[in-house]
């Protein structure tokens, strides 16, 4: 098989194809990807590690920093990123009733969102460009909400709930449908619905409130000709069948803590892909280099055959991995 480009050998393992070599997408931590540019003396990892998927954030370009450590998004949400650097937890919630009255949502075109977009387009012209949606519903509402009441709510106020979430997938709908102007491949919504041992809430709650608004928003992806992605964190294997009715093309991350990701591969690798597999939580950071080299090759022949396997960590890698662990899993991958 001739080599392919970065973009051809996503699209064909998203297709179920097996490419001339597993694609690959390492992402880090601020802290994580600070270590490795001093290691491999880089200013850009995606290009260094020969990333074969890129991502445009675009929350990261709406955010302003308030007073030290403290960063205010679009939304008005006050995120305190003193102890966790990356995201932060909520300040305040701007939401205090079950209303929407008074409330405001950001402009859909501003374009501060999309300015980075075409030097994005041109630094990465080989690679499977992705569009990052970060708190696409779920995590929206409770970041504007609070956790506890939506979680109280959505048994006692259920249809306040259904109002919620309507107005934010319209206004989602609006900003994809501005991204999709553009010359992008896949679309990833992060929205995290699990925990290490089940989902947050039940998927009875899930169906109702989420599975229909995601459908819509994969919908408009799927319409545009694009790959749609979706990213929750947890054990949520029990939603893989939906995901599947409603047009997902690959999900994210694939933990090792929380499901038998060869059985799942073995279930549902023939109708939707996966990315990541390499667990964040046990062999990065407690492994040795030698144990993470052989399971990255176990990823890469079991999970990779046939297509569908996008390998890379678990989540972002997060700083206390050991340098030279992340450096063994990186040139085990590329090294094939």
């Amino acid at each position: 098989m001739a080599v392919l480009t970065h973009y051809e050998r996503v699209l064909m393992a998203v297709q179920h194809r097996q490419p001339d070599r597993v694609p690959h997408y390492f992402s880090f931590t601020g802290d994580a990807a600070r270590k490795l540019e001093a290691y491999y003396s880089t200013s850009n990892l995606d290009l260094t590690l020969e990333n074969d998927m890129v991502r445009y954030s675009p929350r990261s370009l709406m955010m302003r920093e308030v007073r030290p450590g403290f960063f205010q998004d679009e939304f008005g949400v006050v995120w305190n990123r003193m102890v966790d650097k990356d995201i932060g937890l909520p300040e305040d919630y701007q939401l205090e009733h079950r209303s929407l009255e008074g409330y405001a949502f950001p402009d859909p075109y501003d374009p501060q969102r999309y300015h980075h977009l075409p030097d994005f387009i041109k630094t990465y012209p080989t690679c499977f460009r992705l569009l990052c949606f970060s708190l696409t519903l779920f995590e929206r509402a409770w970041s504007l909400r609070s956790m506890p009441e939506l979680m109280v709510d959505m048994l006692e106020a259920p249809e306040w709930v259904e109002d919620l979430f309507d107005a934010l997938t319209a206004y989602q709908m609006k900003v994809l449908e501005e991204f999709l102007k553009y010359d992008i491949h896949g679309v990833l919504f992060g929205d995290d619905w699990g925990q290490q041992r089940g989902m947050l809430f039940s998927p009875h709650l899930w169906r109702r409130f989420i599975k229909p608004r995601l459908a819509e928003l994969i919908g408009g992806v799927k319409q545009a000709g694009k790959v749609a992605m979706i990213h929750s964190c947890g054990k949520v294997q029990e939603l893989f069948p939906d995901f599947i009715e409603i047009g997902v093309d690959v999900f994210n991350p694939f933990q090792p803590d929380v499901m038998d990701i060869y059985q799942v591969k073995r279930q549902y690798g023939d109708r939707i892909s996966f990315h990541g597999g390499m667990s964040v939580q046990g062999m990065l950071p407690h492994g040795t280099p030698g144990q993470i080299r052989d399971e990255t090759h176990r990823l890469m022949d079991e999970i990779g055959r046939d297509g569908g396997f996008i390998i890379g960590p678990s989540h972002h890698m997060p700083g206390d991995i050991p340098v030279d662990n992340m450096v063994a899993f990186v040139e085990a991958v590329r090294e094939g």
